[in-house]
Protein backbone atom coordinates (compact mmCIF):
# COMPACT_ATOMS: atom_id res chain seq x y z
CA UNK A 1 0.00 0.00 0.00
CA UNK A 2 2.63 2.88 0.97
CA UNK A 3 4.90 1.26 -2.44
CA UNK A 4 2.01 2.10 -4.24
CA UNK A 5 1.34 5.14 -2.93
CA UNK A 6 4.68 6.17 -3.09
CA UNK A 7 5.16 5.06 -7.02
CA UNK A 8 1.76 6.96 -7.50
CA UNK A 9 4.01 10.62 -6.02
CA UNK A 10 7.11 10.20 -7.52
CA UNK A 11 4.88 9.29 -11.27
CA UNK A 12 2.82 12.40 -11.19
CA UNK A 13 4.03 15.59 -12.16
CA UNK A 14 1.46 17.31 -10.57
CA UNK A 15 2.25 15.74 -7.82
CA UNK A 16 5.59 17.14 -7.52
CA UNK A 17 4.24 20.69 -8.28
CA UNK A 18 2.13 20.55 -5.27
CA UNK A 19 5.13 19.22 -3.22
CA UNK A 20 7.63 22.03 -4.17
CA UNK A 21 4.62 24.47 -3.50
CA UNK A 22 3.99 22.81 -0.17
CA UNK A 23 7.45 23.02 0.30
CA UNK A 24 7.67 27.02 -0.21
CA UNK A 25 4.50 27.83 1.47
CA UNK A 26 6.15 26.00 4.87
CA UNK A 27 9.06 27.05 4.50
CA UNK A 28 7.95 30.60 4.44
CA UNK A 29 4.82 29.77 7.94
CA UNK A 30 8.55 29.02 9.67
CA UNK A 31 10.09 32.19 8.83
CA UNK A 32 7.26 34.32 9.62
CA UNK A 33 6.80 31.68 12.60
CA UNK A 34 10.56 31.98 14.31
CA UNK A 35 10.66 36.27 13.27
CA UNK A 36 7.98 38.94 13.80
CA UNK A 37 7.59 40.54 10.23
CA UNK A 38 6.91 44.52 9.31
CA UNK A 39 3.83 45.42 8.02
CA UNK A 40 5.12 46.29 4.39
CA UNK A 41 7.06 42.63 4.73
CA UNK A 42 3.68 40.90 5.62
CA UNK A 43 1.89 43.28 2.82
CA UNK A 44 4.37 41.62 0.28
CA UNK A 45 3.95 38.09 1.73
CA UNK A 46 2.81 35.79 -1.23
CA UNK A 47 2.37 32.71 1.26
CA UNK A 48 -1.33 33.23 1.48
CA UNK A 49 -1.47 32.94 -2.62
CA UNK A 50 0.66 30.06 -2.48
CA UNK A 51 -1.54 28.37 -0.07
CA UNK A 52 -4.14 29.31 -2.28
CA UNK A 53 -2.86 27.67 -5.54
CA UNK A 54 -2.49 23.97 -3.79
CA UNK A 55 -6.16 22.97 -3.74
CA UNK A 56 -6.79 24.07 -7.06
CA UNK A 57 -3.37 22.24 -8.28
CA UNK A 58 -4.96 19.09 -7.11
CA UNK A 59 -8.62 19.87 -8.86
CA UNK A 60 -5.81 20.33 -12.15
CA UNK A 61 -4.73 16.75 -11.24
CA UNK A 62 -8.37 15.67 -10.60
CA UNK A 63 -8.73 16.42 -13.98
CA UNK A 64 -5.74 14.80 -15.61
CA UNK A 65 -6.68 11.88 -13.98
CA UNK A 66 -10.39 11.65 -15.18
CA UNK A 67 -9.11 12.41 -18.75
CA UNK A 68 -6.80 9.54 -18.49
CA UNK A 69 -9.57 7.21 -17.62
CA UNK A 70 -11.60 8.28 -20.29
CA UNK A 71 -8.96 8.06 -22.62
CA UNK A 72 -8.23 4.48 -21.27
CA UNK A 73 -12.16 4.06 -22.05
CA UNK A 74 -12.19 5.44 -25.30
CA UNK A 75 -8.83 3.53 -26.70
CA UNK A 76 -11.12 0.54 -25.90
CA UNK A 77 -8.83 -0.52 -23.06
CA UNK A 78 -10.48 -3.92 -21.43
CA UNK A 79 -10.72 -4.21 -17.56
CA UNK A 80 -10.80 -1.95 -14.74
CA UNK A 81 -7.49 -1.28 -14.33
CA UNK A 82 -6.45 1.62 -16.45
CA UNK A 83 -9.50 3.26 -15.62
CA UNK A 84 -8.83 2.63 -11.73
CA UNK A 85 -5.35 4.16 -12.03
CA UNK A 86 -6.68 7.35 -13.78
CA UNK A 87 -9.30 7.67 -10.60
CA UNK A 88 -6.99 6.48 -7.81
CA UNK A 89 -4.24 9.33 -9.19
CA UNK A 90 -7.02 12.04 -9.63
CA UNK A 91 -7.95 11.30 -6.12
CA UNK A 92 -4.52 11.29 -4.62
CA UNK A 93 -3.57 14.91 -6.38
CA UNK A 94 -6.84 15.95 -4.75
CA UNK A 95 -5.72 14.60 -1.00
CA UNK A 96 -2.03 16.14 -1.62
CA UNK A 97 -3.61 19.37 -2.34
CA UNK A 98 -5.89 19.94 0.40
CA UNK A 99 -3.26 17.80 2.90
CA UNK A 100 -1.15 20.54 2.58
CA UNK A 101 -3.51 23.43 2.40
CA UNK A 102 -5.89 23.11 5.27
CA UNK A 103 -2.91 23.11 7.53
CA UNK A 104 -1.18 25.83 6.12
CA UNK A 105 -4.40 28.18 6.07
CA UNK A 106 -4.99 27.35 9.69
CA UNK A 107 -1.01 28.30 10.67
CA UNK A 108 -1.52 31.22 8.54
CA UNK A 109 -4.30 32.43 10.13
CA UNK A 110 -2.43 32.02 13.68
CA UNK A 111 0.29 34.13 12.50
CA UNK A 112 -1.62 36.61 11.29
CA UNK A 113 -3.55 37.00 14.14
CA UNK A 114 -0.50 37.07 16.30
CA UNK A 115 0.89 39.76 14.44
CA UNK A 116 -1.98 41.90 14.60
CA UNK A 117 -2.16 41.37 18.50
CA UNK A 118 1.25 42.74 18.58
CA UNK A 119 1.12 44.96 16.28
CA UNK A 120 -1.77 46.72 18.53
CA UNK A 121 0.02 46.32 21.44
CA UNK A 122 3.25 48.10 19.80
CA UNK A 123 0.76 51.05 18.73
CA UNK A 124 1.33 50.24 14.93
Amino acid sequence: MIETLFTQIVGSGVCWIILIVALVCYQQLFTMWMTQPTHEESSKDITPTLITVLPLLGLLGTIIGLIDSFVALQTGATGTALFSQGISDALLTTQLGLLFAIPAWTIHGMLVSRQNKHGFANGQ
